[in-house]
């Protein structure tokens, strides 16, 4: 980073830490989403319970973790309710039978609830099992790795609440490693053309509504996080035949995406989508594309929590078949092209053009996922600029979190935002959201403590 950026680290600083204060008491409500979400959601949990472990609560983050895993998909197991989202299903859900819980065995549910669990499409959300492998692959091995974990959980300097063990943390890994195994083989059964990229159905990510189908970037992205962590993981336990099977495939769907999903024409990623829902394709830019650029820095030097997980170890080069500096000049160019087709005065939008359709709710313009608003998005978002020592855009994508709605709630707090009224929709406060932005801002301010020019103290 250059010696120019040196004074916009002590505004980010300060605003950082004031949000940091402002939405501990939040955290560690739950691990569902808050506000009327009362189940849990797998991918939302995701989020939350890095964030906890960030924060120092290791003996909760064990138990939840291991609570979660045990509603992983096996015949038998529990009632699950799937297709409430698949537009084939007519949007109507049904109990899966046996034949259904053998095809998908391996999975995570979209949610789960008391007595039973629902996948929201015809299929298993790809993202809500490949992110819960990834934290759950990051937790385990920063909590194996004594002294780096220990400097990791110190960078919050919070008191986050303690419970009482009910299984020493190292028993609860054992059990769990064969349990990512198996969600793995799930999801590599989800590339049904063999081309190392994952195949999915209508509304089956977190846009739940947008009607999504085909090879989606996101998506990937998801995949690609999983298979690092776990292969990082793998490896420090000495499973170093799984570990090498991982990086393998992590590296075969970067490759994919770089070969399939980029568009020399509009200069950024794009979703490759089947055109049966619509009648015809279509390409839109999606803010969550900026999940991409940070699973092919994560664990990289541009990861500093990563890195500092490994400090004093080199971290494997994990794309040998990738030009990185093409993939830098790429993810330069996508973070651009954000910022010119989403930003829309104060507001990054989750898509840069209305809906064409939507289901199974009709959404107008401007609500839920229809050129709206989303905190959580903006967290990944600001996390993405920095993996590329963008620090003016993430200090401007900060002071937007920082600021209120038309009501004089706090946007950070707000599920989605309607940016024509500027008042909020959905769930309030949304822990999902919080997390997010939290988990960002630990990593940029490490690269902050790591920089000589920074010049940052806590009572400036």
């Amino acid at each position: 980073m250059s010696h120019s950026t040196r004074r916009n680290w002590q505004p980010f600083y300060k605003e950082a830490q004031e949000f940091v204060k402002k939405t501990e008491e939040f955290v560690h409500q739950g691990i569902n989403p808050g506000g009327y979400y009362k189940a849990v959601w797998c991918r939302d949990a995701s989020y939350i319970l890095k964030d906890w472990f960030l924060s120092g609560a290791v003996e909760s983050v064990m138990q939840e973790v291991k609570n979660i895993w045990s509603h992983q998909i096996e015949p038998g197991r529990e009632k699950i309710v799937y297709g409430r989202g698949s537009p084939e299903m007519k949007y109507l859900s049904q109990v899966a039978n046996s034949d259904f819980e053998a095809k998908f065995e391996g999975a995570l549910p979209t949610s789960i609830f008391r007595g039973h669990s629902e996948i929201f499409g015809k299929n298993p959300d790809i993202d809500s099992t490949a992110l819960m492998i990834s934290t759950t692959s990051w937790i385990f091995d920063a909590y194996l790795r004594d002294a780096n974990s220990d400097s990791i959980l110190k960078t919050r300097g919070s008191e986050a609440p303690r419970q009482v063990s009910e299984q020493n943390p190292s028993e609860i890994i054992d059990s769990i490693v064969p349990r990512l195994l198996k969600a793995v083989k799930y999801l590599q059964s989800r590339d049904t053309d063999n081309d190392g990229l994952l195949e999915q159905d209508h509304n089956e990510d977190w846009m739940d509504s947008v009607l999504r189908a085909g090879k989606i970037v996101y998506s990937q992205a998801s995949w690609i996080l999983g298979l690092t962590n776990l292969s990082l993981l793998l490896s420090h336990i000495k499973m170093e035949k799984e570990s090498s099977k991982m990086q393998e495939l992590a590296d075969r769907t970067v490759l994919a995406v770089e070969k399939e999903l980029w568009s020399e024409e509009e200069r950024c990623y794009l979703d490759k989508q089947e055109s049966h829902h619509l009648g015809e394709s279509y390409k839109t830019l999606t803010q969550d594309v900026s999940l991409y650029l940070i699973a092919t820095t994560e664990k990289t030097v541009r990861d500093m929590l990563g890195s500092q997980m490994h400090i004093g170890k080199d971290l494997p080069n994990r794309r040998i078949s990738v030009n990185e500096k093409a993939l830098a000049s790429r993810a330069s160019s996508t973070l651009d092209a954000i910022k010119s087709s989403i930003w829309h005065d104060k507001w990054p939008l989750v898509c840069e053009a209305e809906l064409k359709t939507s289901g199974p709710w009709r959404l107008h313009p401007n609500v839920y996922h229809n050129h709206t608003f989303w905190p959580w998005a903006t967290g990944l978002e600001m996390l993405a600029r920095s993996r590329y020592d963008r620090y003016d855009e993430c200090a401007a994508l900060l002071s937007y979190l920082m600021g209120y709605d038309k009501d004089g709630d706090f946007l950070a707090f707000c599920e989605w935002v309607n940016p024509v009224t500027g008042k909020r929709g959905g769930a309030f406060p949304f822990r999902t959201g919080i997390s997010a932005i939290r988990i960002a801002i630990s990593d940029i301010l490490e690269q902050a403590k790591s920089n000589k020019d920074a010049n940052i103290n806590a009572e400036a």
